[in-house]
């Protein structure tokens, strides 16, 4: 559409044309419900533009942008009547073409480009960020003509007045048209933003707000919010991961001014006041007035009471920032809301220091997002009033997309629903799955990750029970620590003392990843220990014992008093995990049942002083033997030799054991480990093994000399 310059003439003399006809600047605008609130037209002044003659009319485009022109518009130019630069352009004033009663005028700005349009921006600053930071640099009004519910209001010619903005586009293209200042129109697909939750366009309009001025050094420091937020990036802040730290700098060197008010019918209300005057009421003594009263009654009552009872607990005399012809009864409340980022980003205030009495939190953890949301919007108002973070350390974590690295959507079809997962799974095998992965970036999501989860959980779950259901019932013991310490006296060749080193060493490794927050870590450890040495090793030993064993017998006793620490400590690992498994767990252990979530993880760490690694050697070295044998199948069937230097002695007592053996000796003689087939043996019918002490019994049965004691002992007790 076609702007008529107010004074052609004396811009065709500036450039030196003798001919005195009207010209006008053309402009090209996707948004025409804006162009009632048009103040000015941007240029760049260091771009070429023409004066051009088209449909009979002297024109003003971009020198670069007159393909395009005809292109587009089908319309021929038919000649060029000048060509110059952008700054010839600068404060020429012009006519917008039905808004009569006001001049606009040509200014530069950076962001004119030759990639869409005419090279000449159509600028409202009441209508768009980069129109109205044009509109400041030149002292332009901001003049938004369109009220809150998306009309005009009567500032607007007649015939928009009252009417919705997007009902206007057709009547303001009908009048350009009819007054001659329509050049071409067009229906144009474009990308315009709309509303993330109602899918409805918005639009913008300039309103009056709050806003933090992050740039204003404070009173106390002489320092602004930005430079304070900055150096406590720089060195207050631990960041997990280590990005983290560039990445909310980066928010923070380029952010604006803060605003923290809305407009909504809903919210925490700015308990501000307007004065007759137009002026406003907000000190900090009037805002803690409110603050009691709200705190006595609700926030509701800010929307149902008048400002005189607001105010009850309000003395003016006694606010030096008060006006000094203050009439309470004359005040009228303004219902502008805080920000909502603005409520969350004082949590440590509201939350932490007010419930705990600690302000500063160890730990602030969330989504990547965060850097400009929670994480970013805590600290400012933290900064300004205690000047000091509220965090010491950021632990940023990603988001879950689905198994092809797409954003998961109820829209886009590829979402799994955590009711769903829930019912499907369970609540502690989801929490075992996120606890294996490695958090700091996105996530693939399928379900089938969450059944190899499961048969993770299981083994873990499985194992468990094994140890519990060896318990015989118990359900006290009569002091846990003491336990522990009972475990320590255990002699390092047993096999108890290994599978308590290693788990010394588990928790080790869990503590030290937990306090740096390495959770994959943790989660790692542990799952190693329960597999291999707890499970392959440790449970498949102790089996024999536990089964076979007299029921009080010395050893086996000695076992189940190393399960119970197991369990225990298990627990309380795990816990943080799947708190409802760690709960059942201590459930079966504990009479009185307590709450593990309060329980805390005693200190457990044992001598690692132990030759445990040459006596797993052998045992995998026996152990490829009977796989490799011909004609052994079962463990039991088979003994094995040693020699006198493959282990010390004192651990050779659980060696059979350890391999599933019936028996094991050392031979001075023999150079390296050798299987014995002990098939012509006789087995004992009550283990199954082959130990030599197998013979028949007064019972008629063949037994081992242990396992004939056992049953003695069961007798005797019945």
């Amino acid at each position: 559409m076609a702007f008529d310059l107010v004074d052609s003439k004396a811009f065709l003399e500036r450039l030196k044309i003798t001919q005195d006809k009207p010209i006008s600047a053309l402009i090209w605008t996707t948004t025409p419900w804006t162009l009632p609130a048009n103040l000015a037209i941007a240029i760049h002044q260091e771009l070429s533009y023409s004066i051009v003659e088209s449909k009979g009319n002297w024109l003003i485009v971009a020198s670069d942008r007159l393909e395009f022109l005809e292109n587009t518009s089908g319309h021929k130019i038919d000649k060029i009547i000048a060509t110059f630069s952008g700054d010839k352009l600068l404060n020429l004033s012009y006519t917008p073409p039905f808004v009569l009663d006001r001049q606009g005028q040509i200014v530069h700005a950076d962001y004119v480009s030759l990639d869409t349009g005419t090279g000449l921006v159509h600028t409202a600053p009441g209508h768009g960020l980069d129109d109205y930071i044009t509109g400041q640099k030149i002292g332009l009004d901001s003049y938004c003509p369109v009220k809150a519910d998306g009309c005009y209001d009567s500032s607007v010619p007649d015939f928009l007045a009252g009417k919705v903005i997007w009902d206007a586009n057709p009547l303001i293209i009908e009048t350009l048209t009819s007054s001659g200042h329509l050049y071409y129109s067009q229906d144009y697909e474009h990308s315009y933003p709309h509303d993330w939750r109602s899918k409805t366009p918005v639009i913008f309009r300039a309103t009056e707000q709050w806003f933090i001025g992050v740039d204003i050094p404070l009173k106390t420091t002489n320092k602004s919010l930005r430079t304070l937020a900055l150096e406590h990036i720089e060195s207050e802040i631990d960041f997990i991961p280590a990005w983290g730290q560039n990445r909310l700098r980066g928010m923070l060197e380029a952010r604006p001014d803060w605003c923290i008010s809305r407009q909504r019918a809903w919210g925490l209300p700015i308990p501000a006041f307007k004065l007759p005057n137009g002026n406003t009421l907000l000190t900090a003594k009037s805002t803690k007035a409110v603050s009691k009263y709200i705190a006595e009654h609700g926030s509701d009552h800010w929307f149902s009471e008048n400002p005189a009872t607001l105010l009850s607990y309000y003395n003016k005399e006694d606010d030096a920032n008060a006006p000094k012809s203050l009439d309470i009864n004359a005040l009228e409340k303004m219902n502008d809301i805080f920000d909502v980022w603005f409520e969350s980003g004082s949590s440590w205030a509201a939350v932490s220091e007010r419930r705990f009495g600690q302000a500063i939190s160890d730990v602030y953890l969330e989504g990547s997002d965060q850097h400009r949301g929670w994480f970013h919007l805590s600290l400012l108002p933290a900064l300004g009033i205690i000047k000091k973070s509220p965090f010491k350390t950021l632990i940023t974590h990603g988001f879950m997309v689905d198994k092809n690295g797409f954003k998961m959507s109820k829209s886009g079809g590829n979402a799994l629903t955590v009711e769903a997962l829930l019912k499907k799974y369970g609540a502690d095998i989801l929490r075992w799955w996120v606890a294996s992965l490695n958090t700091e970036n996105d996530i693939k999501v399928d379900e089938s990750f969450f059944d190899s989860a499961a048969d993770s959980y299981r083994k873990l779950r499985n194992t468990l029970r094994f140890l519990l259901s060896n318990l015989d019932g118990k359900r006290s013991i009569a002091n846990f620590q003491s336990a522990l310490e009972a475990c320590k006296a255990i002699p390092k060749e047993s096999i108890d003392y290994y599978i308590l080193q290693k788990l010394s060493e588990c928790l080790a490794d869990y503590k030290k990843h937990c306090n740096a927050f390495r959770f994959k870590h943790s989660f790692t450890a542990l799952q190693h220990f329960i597999i291999e040495p707890l499970s392959a090793i440790y449970c498949s030993t102790v089996k024999d014992r536990l089964y076979c064993d007299a029921k009080n017998s010395e050893r086996r006793k000695q076992s189940q008093l190393v399960m119970w620490v197991i369990c225990d400590l298990l627990a309380r690992v795990v816990a943080p995990f799947i708190p409802h498994t760690a709960q059942e767990i201590f459930s079966s252990l504990y009479e009185e049942e307590p709450n593990i979530h309060l329980e805390t993880l005693p200190d457990f760490s044992l001598n690692t002083d132990t030759k445990w690694e040459a006596v797993l050697q052998a045992r995998d070295r026996a152990l490829q033997l009977l796989e490799r044998h011909p004609d052994i199948s079962a463990p039991l069937d088979a003994g094995v030799i040693l020699p006198k230097n493959s282990f010390n002695a004192s651990y050779l007592a659980d060696f059979a054991d350890l391999c599933g053996f019936s028996q094991a000796h050392f031979d001075e003689a023999a150079t390296e480990i050798k299987l014995i087939d002990l098939r012509q043996t006789l087995a004992c019918a009550r283990s199954w093994k082959r130990d030599g002490t197998v013979k028949a019994r007064d019972n008629g049965h063949l037994l081992s000399d242990r396992d004939y004691e056992a049953m003695l002992a069961s007798v005797s007790a019945s």
